[in-house]
């Protein structure tokens, strides 16, 4: 029997379990429905190839089927299955986010993209437009056309104000589109809806400190301490190795280094060969003034063997650490590590001066003591009086260094 099929009826796979495509006549497809719907992969994908080999028209059975695939792992077969789908039923929407969603997971998004950029949201049944606007929205931000994304997904928030995932895919959007405050805002109204998504909380945090930087003043010290307030609960909760580091990031801009240290040193104890908890630990150490501990941190991170951009950030920090010390040569030789020429043209300055400095003042301190010397052996010999105008001579050169 040669099956038909209405487009729109099959959904996306969270609304094929409450319903399907009735063919009672058909045993390999309600076999496969019934199958599907218990979850029973293997038998619903053998049952819908059966379904696609006596009925090679027939776009549901090749969608289920690509499915069924999908679920058991199986993502080249899934993408062949679910475009022979498209490529059977092309005005079906159901159909192309299926294979949108499938080309996503196989890490093409710019199929993806093209495939979803097709579809008509207003064709949609109602159930389907917030999955397909968050799928769209998605691609569209992996292919760095977000700005494409966000006026559907705000359309569609308008209709569906309180699903977390669309409010989620705004946040993602706008991120990726550079408004780091209105993702931020986004990805909170995203866990008051959702509270026990870890990733809607990591997402949070991380928008929050990327705000943070773009802003100044109040603002900024405030999106810092909103971030730092998230980690924490985040990390008490769920004390990830990963918790602990962004509950630490957070502080840290926030500038409460103590804070910041202890979650820090809660992340090194989890992972003590991670180079970028060292690095952060010493920023906290310079901010504290604790100058040598900062340099022990550095130098770990090094030890660990930090590269690239991580590397330079490190030799960085140590260069402005020694210069803090006033230790222009060892800072010389940190920026230059870092690639940093004007920095050690600086330092490279300071040390001269210190140099310079270094022998006036000695040439300072001979001065003084060769009249300490001649008022002593004046008054040795009786010479009051010249021995009382050298020491005038001698606190009037103490008064023209100033302290």
């Amino acid at each position: 029997m040669t099956l038909s099929h209405r487009p729109g009826l099959v959904g996306l796979v969270a609304l094929l379990l409450a319903g399907g495509l009735a063919v009672s006549a058909h045993a390999e497809w309600t076999k496969g429905i019934e199958a599907y719907k218990k979850g029973d992969w293997a038998t619903a994908a053998k049952e819908f190839e059966e379904v696609t080999q006596t009925n090679p028209d027939y776009a549901a059975g090749f969608y289920y089927l690509g499915l069924c695939q999908r679920s058991l792992g199986n993502i080249s077969p899934a993408l062949a299955s679910l475009q022979k789908a498209v490529e059977l039923a092309p005005t079906d929407g159901s159909f192309k986010i299926g294979l949108g969603y499938t080309q996503m997971q196989a890490n093409r998004a710019q199929d993806a993209y093209t495939t979803l950029k097709a579809v008509d949201i207003a064709s949609l049944d109602a159930k389907l437009r917030s999955t397909y606007a968050q799928l769209f929205a998605q691609a569209a931000s992996r292919t760095d056309r977000a700005a494409e994304a966000i006026p559907i997904v705000t359309n569609q928030l308008r209709a569906d104000p309180n699903n977390a995932a669309l409010h989620q895919a705004l946040g993602g959007a706008y991120s990726a589109n550079g408004e780091d405050d209105k993702a931020y805002a986004s990805f909170k109204r995203a866990a008051e809806l959702s509270p026990k998504d870890d990733a809607i909380a990591r997402s949070v945090i991380t928008s929050g400190i990327a705000a943070a930087r773009r802003a100044g003043g109040a603002q900024k010290d405030q999106l810092y301490t909103e971030a730092g307030r998230f980690a924490e609960q985040l990390a008490t909760s769920k004390p990830t190795f990963e918790h602990k580091l962004l509950a630490g990031e957070a502080w840290l801009g926030a500038g409460e280094y103590q804070k910041a240290l202890g979650w820090f040193d809660q992340a090194k104890a989890a992972q003590p060969q991670n180079a970028l908890v060292h690095f952060y630990r010493a920023q906290c150490n310079t901010s504290l003034n604790k100058l040598d501990d900062a340099i022990n941190d550095l130098q770990a991170a090094l030890n660990i063997g930090a590269t690239g951009k991580l590397r330079s950030q490190i030799y960085n920090q140590m260069g402005y650490v020694y210069d803090k010390k006033a230790d222009y040569d060892k800072a010389v030789n940190a920026y230059r590590e870092a690639g940093n020429p004007s920095k050690v043209a600086e330092m490279q300055g300071k040390s001269a001066a210190k140099a310079q400095n270094t022998q006036a003042d000695q040439e300072y301190q001979r001065r003084l003591a060769a009249l300490e010397m001649q008022i002593k052996e004046l008054e040795a010999i009786g010479e009051v009086d010249e021995a009382n105008e050298l020491r005038k001579q001698l606190e009037q050169l103490k008064r023209s260094v100033p302290e």
